[in-house]
């Protein structure tokens, strides 16, 4: 019999500490197991190499203190936003903790359902590219500044070329989602993957008629068929004309909640009930 796990998934908060508190109060409310946040964690509209580092050691980990004395689990990982030089202080603070777990590029295994996370994504216009990869017949959209950057523990490393530099050096998605580890058993496997997978209206764009999803994502879900797989990263997708929160590969259920921006005064979730495969996209009010 498979046992009931409550969970709360959240993703895109950027350091929008409201959104990170009435998250808690929701799972404290509603008895969830849970909370799996997808990816793009910390403040980003700042001086990220200042501010990123101390929201990890200063509110993160407060919160994940409340979170360890709330008997509830958080399943996380930083995103493309997130400097990539954060990731051994962001390990560190989550192994601090019992119930707090890094998923990136793990698995972790919860009442008998497993969790594996994947946090890199394809390219986009903007300059930081932390965790970009690339596929087979990726085309890079149009890039809106002429130096590209990775970041460093300082600064980041300048690109000035990056079209040139993105199709030599740049891992294949299809590459990192061969080396993550294998589940146990599928239909009781959830993927946690920032980016949403192709031809499913999951990353759907307001800007232009255009759905960015990964095909290497999409085709590693037909493949696998994991009963669940949770995805971000465009936040205006599920608001979209042609957009969708929820869809299907065959058996697999795939979830893109979208977020709203920083600091706006509602707040996008999931609420899902993995024995009764129940999924409810929920959009409240915060302030």
């Amino acid at each position: 019999m498979k046992q009931e796990l409550k969970i709360l998934y959240v993703t895109d908060l950027h350091g929008d500490k409201n959104k990170y508190k009435k998250s808690l109060e929701i799972a404290i409310e509603k008895n969830i197991d849970v909370i799996v946040n997808g990816g793009d964690m910390l403040p980003k509209q700042c001086d990220r190499h200042m501010e990123q580092p101390a929201f990890i050691t200063g509110f993160l980990k407060e919160y994940f203190t409340e979170l360890q004395m709330r008997n509830i689990f958080y399943l996380a990982m930083l995103g493309n936003d997130d400097l990539l030089v954060l990731d051994g202080l962001f390990d560190e603070v989550c192994k601090e903790f019992d119930n707090i777990h890094n998923i990136a590029g793990r698995k972790v295994c919860i009442r008998g359902y497993e969790f594996i996370g994947m946090n890199h994504i394809l390219d986009h216009p903007f300059g930081c590219k932390d965790r970009v990869v690339t596929e087979t017949h990726y085309i890079p959209q149009g890039q809106l500044s002429a130096v590209a950057g990775i970041s460093n523990e300082y600064d980041y490393d300048r690109i000035f070329n990056w079209l040139e530099y993105s199709r030599s050096n740049l891992p294949h998605m299809c590459d990192i989602l061969a080396d993550l580890p294998e589940p146990a058993d599928l239909r009781k496997t959830v993927y946690v993957m920032h980016m949403p997978p192709a031809g499913l209206r999951l990353g759907q764009l307001r800007y232009q008629d255009m759905d960015i999803g990964s095909v290497d994502i999409y085709e590693f879900l037909q493949e696998k068929q994991p009963l669940l797989s949770l995805h971000g990263h465009i936040h205006e997708s599920p608001d979209t004309e042609k957009g969708k929160w929820i869809n299907q590969i065959f058996d697999t259920t795939c979830v893109q909640t979208g977020q709203t921006e920083l600091n706006d005064s509602e707040m996008v979730y999931a609420e899902i009930d993995l024995k009764h495969k129940e999924y409810k996209r929920q959009v409240i009010k915060i302030t």
